[in-house]
């Protein structure tokens, strides 16, 4: 597992490596802080990919979210409660129908704005 430690860095300074053949995962949002309003997922699209699973962990890498979509963003149902106790990890597989290959991207980790019990810092912050 790759880690695209966030900070509050924008989404194209995300170190993205090339998987089979140069295909890429570049993910675009949440990372860093985030508003509890925020819901959208984000990630770039991928040449030749059909569809995309997300994936949302908590901060023991539990998760607490997932969707497949041939889009390139979910958004988070309003049923889904953010906490501030948690930084919030995410990742994106692309997936190759034609020959069932699948790519994993970096990781992004994100945490709410706002006071509160917290985690400790977001790597390189």
């Amino acid at each position: 597992m790759l880690l695209a430690a966030a900070g509050c860095k924008p989404a194209d300074q995300i170190p993205v490596t090339p998987g089979k053949e140069g295909v890429t995962v570049a993910l675009a949002s949440p990372i860093g802080y985030v508003k509890a309003t925020d819901r959208r997922i984000a990630w770039h699209p991928s040449p030749g990919i059909s569809r995309y699973e997300v994936v949302v962990s908590d901060s023991v890498e539990v998760p607490v979210f997932s969707s497949v979509t041939a889009d390139t963003q979910v958004f988070l149902p309003d049923s889904f409660t953010y906490s501030l106790s948690q930084n919030y990890r995410w990742y994106v597989i692309a997936y190759r129908d034609r020959d069932s290959t699948a790519w994993r991207s970096p990781v992004a980790v994100y945490r709410l704005e706002g006071e509160g019990r917290r985690m400790p810092p977001i790597p390189n912050e």
